[in-house]
């Protein structure tokens, strides 16, 4: 069986972490949580929650990245956990939004529904139920623009809960920009163009709505598409990104929090 590394960016998300933190921990092997300059509590619960279970990382990064930023820092770090021998090419990495909008519930049938279809990469669609018209649009919009991009048919790019194995990790990064909300159409659109098999039927329910991005957003996010598609077709890679200072302080404190729980654990009884 793959391990399972779930890649969760957090953002000012101290009223959701409670509940989606020890849910997600329960589906995976592996958790990686990235602080993306939080300015509530979020990295004091995070750090409260590795200290009760071991294999959960936290990155802290030093300035806001935006979601598609925080991603890839998380895709970095399980690169350089592989390079660790903690995980292999074929095994899956999860990306889940930390807000409640996804149920981690789905991770197990999701994992078995990529090896059924013998695919590299599960983007989940959306039920859309929840979801005001002028959303649904926008994203019919930018989900046909991709499958005109990328030669990749698709029914929703712009969903966070996706399944990626992690040989995907290091092609994807090689054109990957990673601006604000741009990480669902690059990762689409480059996974494709790269050759990867993809999956885009799996249907999932979305309990929640949270409006958080905008028209102007949306133009990026079309801009960056483009942008990709060029590199891509001129094969002009991304600035390679090191990080490696912050992968080995990361890894370092995370087992300083974990060491915490075992000592806690093999504590001596008090009569």
């Amino acid at each position: 069986m793959p391990k399972t590394i779930v890649v969760l960016p957090v953002y000012n998300e101290e009223k959701s972490l409670p509940d989606i933190l020890p849910r997600v921990a329960r589906q995976v092997d592996f958790l990686v949580c990235v602080n993306d300059c939080s300015r509530d509590r979020s990295l004091a619960i995070l750090r409260a929650f590795a200290r009760k279970r071991e294999h959960t990382y936290i990155l802290d990064l030093p300035a806001n990245s935006g979601m598609a930023g925080a991603l890839k820092q998380g895709f970095l770090f399980v690169l350089y956990l592989g390079k660790k021998g903690r995980v292999g090419p074929e095994d899956i990495v999860v990306t889940i939004d930390a807000d409640g909008q996804h149920r981690p519930e789905y991770i197990p049938a999701l994992v078995r529904h990529m090896a059924r279809r013998k695919a590299d990469v599960v983007l989940t669609r959306r039920d859309f139920s929840v979801y005001p018209r002028y959303k649904i649009w926008g994203n019919r919009f930018l989900t046909w623009t991709n499958s005109v991009l990328s030669g990749q048919k698709y029914r929703d790019v712009e969903s966070g809960l996706r399944l990626l194995k992690v040989k995907t990790l290091k092609p994807i990064l090689r054109y990957y920009q990673g601006v604000k909300y741009s990480c669902a159409q690059e990762i689409a659109l480059i996974s494709a163009r790269s050759g990867f098999k993809i999956d885009n039927d799996f249907e999932v329910e979305v309990p929640l709505y949270r409006a958080g991005t905008t028209i102007w957003d949306g133009f990026i996010v079309l801009a960056l598409s483009l942008l990709v598609f060029f590199r891509w077709v001129f094969r002009k890679s991304s600035p390679p990104s090191s990080g490696l200072a912050l992968m080995r302080r990361s890894l370092e404190q995370s087992r300083a929090l974990w060491a915490v729980s075992r000592k806690k654990i093999n504590a001596p009884k008090i009569r």
